[in-house]
């Protein structure tokens, strides 16, 4: 099997676990990204070949891309780094991964899709903890009761790992975009206040938050499940910002809003915080009669640990050659149990 692929966007926190944790898993990257200096110092650290290009050089890309089967694109926000990447693979056929979560990507990827497909090219977004456990839960679910119309997806970290900083900055940076939940097969805004339900992640009811998250557009192609919602376990200081936010949406579309927001956040967890820090995902989905199911997954912490296994096994899959062409889920190309095929994940059926 060829050990080599593109992983692009190694300067940023994430970007550099993931390319870590490929060495552990015997994989063999060419790291990638704008800074020469950074990627080299990476890539000598780590005995391995490097690449250093910025993605509006489409010469560079092209050159890098040809060389390797598949890329890892790890650069964020994707609203401003994915199509020029995704352009590159259309060019050279080479297949295309990220670990986005932004809805206008998975949007705009979609509608690559039959031009992907005449290429040869698989393009598959959200392969970390966006979207792989939700999505992969999703369609579980949907198996367990193929009437379902009605699907509801929750998570909870439990530990004192935070977000990584790439992740909060890209939220910070799609609060104009509003909220988002799927109502009869139709991406829609809600009514503007907060929502909330309790749910059991295991250990007891919490207080879960409805949230936009990716689900609700990669589950529905995934399940075709038309009514999809996402909930997020925020601490009551956390929903008191959330609220807040969310009236003051119209002041985030100044550029330097944004920017003084970002200057706030927080440095990334460490690998002692992530050790301690567990993840469990829980769905619903209920049918026009009243029947019901529920799942659980349980992991590791989301933002690195999660995210860096994930889509290390969607590097394998592709390396394997388990590359479907078109867009794609990560349920659609590789099942609903591509989520287990990691470490440290279970599943449990509730009801």
């Amino acid at each position: 099997m060829p050990s080599e692929f593109l992983l692009y966007g190694v300067t940023g926190f994430v970007g550099e676990a993931i390319a870590r944790r490929a060495i552990t898993e015997e994989l063999r990257p060419v790291v990638a990204g704008r800074n020469p200096v950074r990627v080299a110092a990476l890539a000598d650290e780590l005995g391995v070949e490097h690449r250093a290009f910025a993605l509006d050089d489409p010469d560079g890309v092209d050159a890098s891309l040809t060389q390797v089967p598949v890329v890892l694109h790890c650069a964020g926000p994707y609203v401003h780094t994915a199509a020029a990447m995704v352009n590159g693979c259309l060019r050279s056929g080479t297949h295309y991964l990220d670990i986005s979560g932004e809805l206008p990507v998975y949007a705009a990827m979609a509608s690559r899709d039959v031009e992907a497909k005449t290429q040869g090219v698989m393009v598959l977004p959200g392969v970390g903890f966006d979207v792989v456990p939700t999505d992969c839960l999703a369609l579980h679910l949907k198996q367990r009761l193929p009437s379902a119309t009605h699907l509801t997806l929750a998570f909870h970290s439990d530990g004192p790992a935070a977000l990584p900083p790439g992740t909060v900055k890209t939220m910070l940076a799609h609060v104009p975009d509003g909220e988002k939940v799927r109502v009869n097969g139709d991406l829609v805004t809600p009514p503007r206040g907060t929502k909330t339900r309790q749910i059991d992640f295991g250990n007891g009811l919490r207080t879960a938050t409805r949230r936009t998250w990716g689900d609700v557009f990669m589950a529905y192609r995934s399940t075709g499940v038309p009514n999809i919602e996402d909930y997020i376990v925020l601490s009551a200081d956390q929903r008191r910002g959330i609220a807040i936010m969310d009236y003051a949406r119209p002041l985030f579309k100044i550029e330097a809003v944004r920017k003084l927001m970002t200057r706030a956040v927080r440095s990334g967890s460490t690998a002692e915080e992530r050790a301690q820090t567990r993840v469990s995902v829980w769905g619903e989905v209920v049918d026009g009669e009243g029947r019901r199911a529920v799942s659980r997954l349980h992991g590791p912490e989301a933002g690195v640990e999660w995210t860096a296994r994930a889509a290390l096994a969607a590097v394998r899959r592709v390396l394997q050659g388990d590359a479907p062409a078109g867009f794609q889920t990560p349920a659609t190309a590789y099942g609903a149990d591509f989520v287990l095929e990691r470490e440290g994940v279970e599943r449990e059926d509730i009801e």
